[in-house]
Formats: C-alpha cells, structure tokens, sequence
C-alpha cells in the first residue's frame, strides 16, 4: 500500500519514524527539489520517507519567487495585508475570448494556451505549498526556542529557589507544549497538494492502493464535511507488529483484526473511506480543475477508493 502524507510537504523526524513502524516508508510528495531542508533529506536518506517531485526543472524561478516575496513580508511587516487578497489578476486584463489575447498569444509563439494554463496553475500551487512548508519551518523553530526558553528559565529558579514543588510548570505540561496541528489556508493548501497529486503520473501507473495520511483533525473534517464518508477505524492502535491490520487495509473488507493489547502501538489511525469516489475525481474535486484539469497517467484513472486516515501519535 501506498501511504501519501498530505497536504503538508514535510514530516516531523518522530511521526515519520512512527509511521515506518507501522505502516512502512511514507511518500512525501514534494514542490521542488532545490527547496528540500535537510532534515527532510536525512528522513529520505534513512527511507524513514519516500520523496517524489511531480515537476522539476523551474528551480531557479521558484527559489527567485521565494526570496522575492520574503522581502516582501519583511517591507510589509506588520501592516494590514487584507486589502492585498484577490489582486493577483494578470495585467493587462483580456477576456475570455478576447481577439486581443490571441493575437498576443500568437505573437508570443504560445500555441498551446490551455497547456500553458496548467502549467502555470501548477507552478502557482507548487509556490504557495513551499511558502506554506517554510512559514510552519519557522513557526516551529520559534516553538522550539520557546520551549528551550522555558527549560532555562525553570532551571534558572530552581538553581535560586533550591525547591522544585515552587516552579511554574514543575508540574504537569510545559505552558509552550505543542498544541495539535492546525492548518494554515487549508482549502487553498488541499487544492495546491491536490494538484500537485495530479502531476505526479509515475505515482499511479501501477494503479497501487492509495492511503492518504493526515496528522490535522481539520484536514478530515474538511474533507469529509465536503464528501459522504464511511467510519472504518477509529483511533485504533498501529504498532510495527500489526501485520494483519496493514493486508486488511490494502482490501478493507469486514472488520479490521483485533489490536495486539500486548504491544505498545506506535501512533492511533482513524480511518475513513468516501463512498461513491475514485482516486482521480476525487483529487480532480480538490484542485478544482473538473474533468479536464490534468492529464490522466498512461494507465487510465484509478478504480480504487479513496482511503483518508488521521494519525496521532500513541
């Protein structure tokens, strides 16, 4: 079975470890290959993870598009940005079926507009989805110094108290614990992922079983609030001896085997299957390019239902 992790382009070193435990390598499908952090290599590197790049070879412009609107944020930082939404309309504007736009396509030599189209629909998404992944980089570097500041600041008082009972937070979590994922611009993040699915051919020639993986309860919700849903699992345990539980998901057919009590389960996965979907309509849905949005992989559209499963961390 194929376990894509999505809509994120990144996985943390403990849920992917976990993740292999359980169910074996996740793939990971990525924007650009010039923009992987290392840490995420390392995971490739280790095959904790299995990195796919759906396109390539726009490196430098998307890397050029990246700095340029990080100095961007920096000159508008703190401002109000809201008036800025929705002002991305090409400039100069033509209509649809504007004689004045196909004469400049013409005369641009693009004689493929609707390729065209795709493309730079693609590379739109590909750029908001390495915005999105370097934002949560460094919203959880920011946790991460949080967290080590709070570890200082507690061994600073015990070391002048002397009395561990008297320190804020002695007991119990950690006032900057992690809370559970949240995600930013979701519906804009499904669809960019989404397309970036679509790109992705090689990944479905062989027609695999397809488990899509999400560790944001609002994915699901989303998701499901949108289509009819079927229950399978829920938060039922996975450790790296559910042998039986990873065969029964590749044809989820009758109740799932029973969870090994004995055995500490690396994460909780709850399962639903939407009714009435196949793989390709159902992603076609999310991106929001119907029927004719994406070229189909040599091997036609994929039969199988769609598998969405929420993970946590045992």
């Amino acid at each position: 079975m194929n376990a894509l992790f999505f809509p994120h382009t990144a996985i943390t070193p403990d849920l992917a470890t976990a993740l292999h435990a359980a169910l074996g390598p996740t793939t990971l499908l990525h924007p650009l290959p010039e923009a992987v952090t290392d840490r995420t290599a390392a995971l490739a590197d280790a095959r904790q993870v299995e990195l796919v790049f759906p396109f390539q070879g726009d490196g430098d412009t998307l890397m050029a598009a990246m700095a340029a609107f990080r100095d961007w944020a920096v000159e508008h930082a703190g401002n109000d940005l809201s008036g800025l939404v929705g002002r991305g309309a090409p400039i100069p504007f033509y209509g649809a079926d504007a004689t004045s736009r196909i004469v400049a396509e013409i005369k641009a030599g693009r004689g493929e507009p609707a390729e065209n189209e795709r493309k730079a629909r693609l590379q739109r998404a590909r750029l908001l989805l390495l915005l999105a992944e370097d934002f949560e980089t460094r919203h959880s570097e920011l946790a991460d110094d949080l967290s080590a500041f709070e570890a200082d600041e507690r061994q600073m008082l015990e070391e002048l108290k002397g009395d561990d009972d008297a320190l804020p937070g002695a007991a119990g979590l950690s006032s900057t614990t992690a809370p559970a994922p949240v995600m930013h611009m979701l519906a804009a993040r499904v669809a960019a992922w989404a397309q970036l699915a679509l790109a992705a051919t090689d990944l479905w020639t062989a027609d695999p079983p397809a488990l899509f993986l999400t560790d944001c309860r609002e994915v699901l919700d989303y998701i499901t609030d949108q289509t009819a849903a079927e229950t399978l699992l829920d938060r039922h345990p996975v450790s790296s001896s559910s042998d039986g539980l990873r065969a029964w998901l590749a044809a989820p057919q009758g109740p799932p085997p029973a969870a090994e009590s004995s055995v500490t389960p690396a994460i909780r996965l709850t399962l639903v299957r939407l009714t009435g979907r196949e793989v390709f309509g159902w992603l076609r849905g999310l991106a929001g390019v119907g029927s004719g949005g994406a070229t189909d992989p040599d091997s036609g559209p994929s039969a199988n239902a769609v598998l969405l499963g929420m993970i946590a961390q045992a």
